[in-house]
């Protein structure tokens, strides 16, 4: 199967001029930064409205152009809609448009239950490449990840390269996004890469449609996420599978060996202990309170965005967890649910410049926290107590030994970044 077959056979309708056109700068709407322009619903799904009206939650995420194949595996195990904003500066937009054809002419419900929505920054418009060379890439919808990177590979440049490895991820904005273009009254925001188990999305369907689900209006229910060795080939499909590789060491607690704190207030031990139950019900109730904590859960749709101040790595969930914790909102374990990540994390995969953009938000925090204060009508004194702000981060920066680097220290390099 040809490029040429896949690209004309979908929702973009034919033409290199109608792809080019699917968006107009001039048109786009702007973040409170200025910075990024984003059109919602540059793609949307042919029965969104069908989907949306049928469900109680929808699902939101957020990716680059590269990462566009996971939304494939999430029409496996999601059945609902899935709101997705992609990150489309410069020649990412060919790619972008390219996979998401291919996508939709691959995969049924992703052409009929995911609508993507385009954001990017200003001063990176999107350029769309006319192919000369119409087949020189064949494509089998039995490789969607192997077609994604070749995308890549044959669009992305190296100077948008270089720009995307130094530029800050500007994540928080593309959460925000994902979840606005969901009308449900739950919201559940994985990272593209992060999986539920089969059949999984009913069972939190009917969970959220039920009477005393829906009358505690501040209630989060939390997901957790477990890392999957890269030796196992599938998923466990359920939590007795996830069990029994947690205890031979082949699953653990997501960022459970580079940032301990991610998941720490979600007492894994406790959720471990206990075998699948019957139905989709909570497990216990989370009374505890860690920093830095970032659950991936299931809330009502009102509940604080994330704060965009925070680009690239470091507080961009935590943040926004610890908000709803000054809001009052209670914490509550599911039973059977829980989230796959592929492959063990590592901290010798932390390279400087995510350190410096961890540096660089940690400076940012302290006003984020005054702030929240405020808004709620909050002594800091009352949750901060006598910890430091930046400790949990000072450990996190420093348990690296072949590069430490202080939150107090400017990197020599980080005048070098580009600005977008």
């Amino acid at each position: 199967y040809l490029e040429r077959y896949y690209i004309s056979e979908t929702s973009f309708n034919g033409s290199e001029k109608n792809r080019q056109l699917l968006i107009d700068p001039s048109r786009g709407s702007l973040d409170q930064s200025r910075r990024f322009l984003t059109h919602p619903f540059t793609v949307a799904g042919e029965r969104w409205k069908t989907v949306t009206d049928s469900w109680n939650i929808c699902m939101s995420t957020q990716t680059s152009a590269n990462l566009l194949f996971w939304i494939e595996k999430h029409t496996e195990m999601w059945q609902g809609p899935i709101s997705v904003s992609v990150y489309t500066p410069d020649v990412d937009y060919t790619i972008a448009v390219k996979i998401i054809s291919f996508l939709q002419t691959c995969i049924p419900a992703v052409r009929q239950r995911v609508s993507f929505h385009f954001s990017y920054p200003h001063k990176l418009p999107p350029v769309y490449v006319t192919d000369d060379d119409k087949n020189d890439l064949e494509y089998d919808c039995e490789s969607i990840e192997s077609v994604n990177e070749a995308l890549v590979d044959k669009y992305r440049t190296y100077r948008l390269r270089e720009i995307l490895r130094k530029q800050p991820y500007p994540q928080n904005i593309l959460r925000n996004i994902a979840r606005k273009g969901c009308p449900n009254e739950y919201t559940f925001t994985p990272d593209v890469d992060m999986l539920l188990t089969p059949g999984m999305s009913d069972e939190i369907n009917d969970f959220v449609s039920l009477n005393s689900t829906q009358s505690c209006t501040k209630c989060a229910f939390v997901i957790p996420t477990y890392e999957i060795h890269a030796i196992v080939k599938t998923n466990p499909a359920n939590k007795n599978e996830l069990r029994k590789l947690v205890k031979q060491s082949k699953a653990r607690g997501f960022h459970s060996r580079v940032y301990q704190p991610n998941q720490g207030n979600s007492n894994l031990p406790r959720w471990e202990s206990q075998n699948m139950d019957k139905k989709l019900d909570i497990m216990y109730n989370i009374t505890s309170w860690k920093k830095s904590w970032e659950p991936i859960y299931i809330a009502k749709a009102d509940i604080p965005l994330y704060d965009e101040r925070f680009i690239g790595y470091g507080f961009t969930r935590s943040s926004q967890v610890y908000e709803m914790h000054i809001a009052d909102y209670t914490w509550h374990m599911l039973n059977n649910a829980f989230l796959c990540h592929r492959g063990f994390q590592t901290s010798k995969k932390k390279d400087t410049l995510r350190r410096m953009q961890i540096n660089q938000n940690s400076r940012r925090y302290p006003m984020f926290l005054k702030e929240v204060y405020a808004r709620y009508n909050k002594s800091a004194e009352e949750y901060e107590k006598k910890t430091k702000v930046h400790s949990i981060l000072n450990k996190y920066l420093e348990e690296i030994p072949e590069n430490k680097y202080s939150p107090k220290t400017r990197h020599p390099k980080e005048k070098n970044l580009l600005k977008i």
